[in-house]
């Protein structure tokens, strides 16, 4: 739970030396010609702090490396490489047969957050307003009565990021997936919707 602290730059810079042996190219084109390590050790550690394996460093190096093109700001490359990672971070959440049971949230939940997201070169803020915070709490709580405080939600990319942080310390049991990292073949198996009369 605590891994994301305790990752530090040398740790970074180990992984991407046990990348480098195998694909020296790859590292030597993304650090620090795309991005500084520092940007690297953010996205590892937003990474960590909601369990996603960090094994694949291959297809984490590549995706940085296709994501730098377009930004370079740590959470919308977080958010780029959980893509990429799709399978490995839906993975835990999948019944045998391959269903993802996860509430799906009310587009007027995501609406709000988005327009509340304010990105800026490096990094992101949501800047929502007390009242939504509460509402969406308030929702959540409502969830929990009925499915337990582990649960997953689905919601948009733009979203996802966001309402997780909003949730991660009440509430560090629910999964926040984003409707881009479900995998082909896993099939979403809505158990109702966050913030309507669910």
């Amino acid at each position: 739970r605590f891994t994301h602290e305790l990752f530090t730059r040398q740790d970074a810079k180990r992984m991407l030396d046990r990348v480098a042996e195998d694909n020296p190219r790859a590292v030597e084109d993304l650090v620090p010609k795309l991005l500084p390590l520092a940007t690297v050790q953010r996205v590892l550690q937003n990474l960590l702090r909601e369990r996603v394996p960090i094994r694949d460093g291959v297809v984490i190096v590549e995706s940085l490396s296709e994501g730098a093109a377009v930004t370079r700001n740590s959470i919308l490359l977080t958010e780029f490489v959980r893509q990429a990672l799709r399978r490995s971070v839906v993975k835990p959440f999948l019944t045998p047969d391959g269903n993802l049971p996860a509430l799906v949230v009310d587009t007027a939940i995501e609406r709000t957050i988005e327009q509340s997201v304010e990105h800026q070169d490096l990094v992101s803020h949501c800047n929502l307003a007390p009242q939504n915070v509460r509402f969406i709490l308030d929702a959540v709580k409502a969830a929990a009565a009925r499915h337990g405080n582990s649960f997953i939600l689905v919601t948009s990319p733009g979203a996802r990021y966001f309402l997780r942080q909003i949730l991660e310390n009440q509430y560090p049991g629910i999964s926040v997936i984003s409707h881009g990292e479900i995998p082909a073949g896993a099939k979403v198996v809505a158990l109702g919707t966050l913030g309507s009369a669910e």
